[in-house]
C-alpha cells in the first residue's frame, strides 16, 4: 500500500462550529497534502459541497441552526461516494446508531490531538485502496463476461432478463440493450419445438432449492436461422440454497458446428452402409432382370393376347430403371476444389431458374449474410445441389408461395438454408427421400446428399407445420476424405 505522502491528494470539506478545532484539522490536511475547504457554518457548507466533489468530510454533529447529522445526510445525498467523519465532544449512544446509518465510516471525539488525526487519515486511505481494488476487479470481470464467446445471463421468474452480455449480438443477432427491453425476448429466441420444455425446466430450477441443470436445445437467431445450443445454470452459493430462486445465472454455448460434425460422421457411416448394400442389391438383381425382360418379350410375342406379359415387361422395365438409379449413385464422383463465394453460387441458380419460378407462380426471397468470406469447394456440384434443392421446393410449393433463401456461419461452417411454405402433406421422416431407391422424383435429393458428401458437407432437414426446410452445412476448411 502506498505511504501516505504518495497518495494522491483528495478533496476535503471541514465543517465546525468551533474555529480552532477546524484550523487544526485543517493545518493538519494540508500538512498531509490534501488542503481542505474549511466552513464555520454548516449552511455555507452546504453550498459548497453542492459546487465541488469532496472525498472525504470532517463534521461537526454539534452545531447550531443544524446538526451535523443532518448536514451529513445531504452531503450523501449529493455526494454518495463520500466518507464521513464525525465530530463530537458529546459522544453517545444514539449519534453512534445514527452516524452508522449516514455511513460514517470514523468517529472522532473532542479532544483529539495529531496521532488520531493520522490514524484516522491512514483508515480513509486504506478504505479508498480497497474500494479501487474492488472496483478494478468488478471492471476485469465485467469485461470477461462481456468478451466470452459464450452468451451469459440472468432471468428472473417471469422469464425477463435481468443482464445479458455482448454475446447476444455475435449469436442471436440482438444487442443486450434490445434483449433487455423485450420482456418475452429469451422465450421468443427459443425454438418452438423446444419451447415447453426448456420453460418446464427453468421453471423447476426456480421452484427447487438446488437451481443447477443443463440441457440441448435450439434458438432461433434474428434472421430466422436455428442454432443448436447447451443451456446451462450456474449453482447458487450455499448461502442461496433456499426454497426457491428468484433469480437464475446461466451460460448458453452455441454447439450448431458439434451437432453439424456428429450429423456428418453419421451421415458418412450410413453412406458407406448403403454403398455396401447398394452394390449388392444392383448386382444381384441385374442379371436375373435381364433374363426376365426377354423371357417377357417372347411370352408377349408368342401369347399377344395375355395381359400377364405386358405386366410382367412393364415392372421389369420398371426394376431396370431402379438398378440404373443405384448404378448411378453409386458411380464416383471427381470433385475439383476452387476458392469460390458461396453467396454467388446461390445467387447463380437462383438466376437460372427465375423464370421457370415466374412462370408457376412462385417467388423467392434471398438473404445473403453480407461479406461471407470464400471457401474451398467444388462450383459446379454444388451449383447442381442448390438447383435440385430449388426444383424440389417448386414441386412441393402452392401458387404464390414463397421460398426463402438464406446464408449464414458458424464458427467452423457455412450455412445455406431452402425454406418453403408447403400445404401439401409431407412425410415426418424424411430420411427414405435421401436414399436411391425412392420415387423418381425425390431421387434428386439422393443424388444431392451423396454429392454433399463427397465434399465433406451435409444436408439435414426439418420440418414444421406449413413449411419445409433443408439446409446444406459446408466445412470453411477444404474436405480430406480420405
Amino acid at each position: 500500500m502506498p505511504s501516505i505522502e504518495e497518495t494522491p491528494a483528495v478533496k476535503v470539506l471541514v465543517v465546525d462550529d468551533d474555529p480552532s478545532v477546524g484550523r487544526m484539522i485543517a493545518e493538519f490536511l494540508s500538512g498531509q497534502g490534501h488542503p481542505p475547504v474549511l466552513c464555520t457554518d454548516p449552511n455555507q457548507a452546504l453550498e459548497t459541497f453542492k459546487e465541488t466533489p469532496f472525498s472525504l468530510a470532517f463534521i461537526d454533529i454539534q452545531m447550531p441552526g443544524m446538526s451535523g447529522l443532518e448536514l451529513a445526510s445531504r452531503l450523501k445525498e449529493n455526494l454518495p461516494l463520500c466518507e464521513v467523519v464525525f465530530i463530537t465532544g458529546f459522544g453517545s449512544f444514539d449519534n453512534a446508531v445514527q452516524a452508522i446509518k449516514l455511513g460514517a465510516y470514523d468517529y472522532l471525539r473532542k479532544p483529539f490531538g495529531i496521532n488520531e488525526l493520522q490514524l484516522c487519515l491512514k483508515r480513509f486511505q486504506e478504505r479508498q485502496d480497497l474500494k479501487e481494488k474492488i472496483r478494478l476487479a468488478e471492471q476485469k470481470y465485467f469485461r470477461l463476461v462481456q468478451d466470452i464467446p459464450s452468451l451469459v445471463f440472468s432471468i428472473r421468474k417471469d422469464f425477463k432478463l435481468e443482464f445479458i452480455n455482448r454475446a447476444s449480438e455475435t449469436m442471436l443477432g440482438f444487442s443486450p440493450t434490445e434483449a433487455m427491453e423485450d420482456p418475452e425476448w429469451f422465450l421468443g429466441r427459443l425454438h418452438p419445438d423446444d419451447l415447453r420444455r426448456m420453460k418446464d425446466l427453468f421453471l423447476k430450477a426456480f421452484q427447487s432449492r438446488y437451481s443447477s441443470f443443463s440441457a440441448e436445445c435450439r434458438m432461433v437467431h434474428r434472421d430466422g436461422h436455428t442454432l443448436h445450443v447447451m443451456v446451462g445454470s450456474m449453482a447458487r452459493a450455499e448461502t442461496e440454497k433456499t426454497e426457491g430462486a428468484e433469480m437464475i445465472q446461466g451460460m448458453i454455448v452455441d454447439i450448431t458446428d458439434r451437432v453439424f460434425s456428429e450429423k456428418a460422421v453419421i451421415q458418412r457411416e450410413k453412406l458407406k452402409l448403403l454403398r455396401s448394400i447398394s452394390a449388392e442389391v444392383a448386382h444381384g438383381i441385374r442379371n436375373p432382370l435381364v433374363s426376365i425382360g426377354g423371357f417377357a418379350r417372347r411370352l408377349r410375342k408368342r401369347f399377344n393376347e395375355l395381359p400377364e406379359g405386358d405386366i410382367i415387361l412393364s415392372e421389369s422395365e420398371r426394376l431396370e430403371k431402379l438398378v440404373k438409379r443405384i448404378a448411378e449413385y453409386l458411380k464416383p464422383v471427381e470433385v475439383t476444389y476452387r476458392d469460390s463465394s458461396i453467396n454467388n453460387v446461390v445467387t447463380d441458380c437462383v438466376n437460372s431458374i427465375t423464370q421457370e419460378m415466374e412462370a408457376k407462380n412462385l417467388r423467392y426471397n434471398l438473404k445473403l449474410a453480407p461479406a461471407l468470406p470464400v471457401i474451398s469447394i467444388d462450383r459446379e456440384i454444388l451449383a447442381r445441389i442448390f438447383t435440385d434443392l430449388i426444383r424440389n421446393a417448386e414441386s412441393e410449393m402452392d401458387t404464390g408461395g414463397v421460398l426463402d433463401i438464406r446464408t449464414y456461419e458458424s464458427d467452423n461452417n457455412h450455412h445455406i438454408e431452402f425454406k418453403n411454405t408447403c400445404l401439401k402433406s409431407k412425410e415426418k421422416d424424411m430420411e427414405p427421400f435421401f436414399l436411391p431407391f425412392s420415387s423418381d422424383h425425390e431421387s434428386g435429393l439422393a443424388i444431392s446428399y451423396r454429392l454433399l458428401k463427397d465434399m465433406g458437407g451435409l444436408l439435414s432437414y426439418s420440418q414444421a407445420e406449413k413449411e419445409t426446410i433443408f439446409t446444406v452445412s459446408l466445412p470453411k476448411k477444404p474436405y480430406n476424405s480420405v
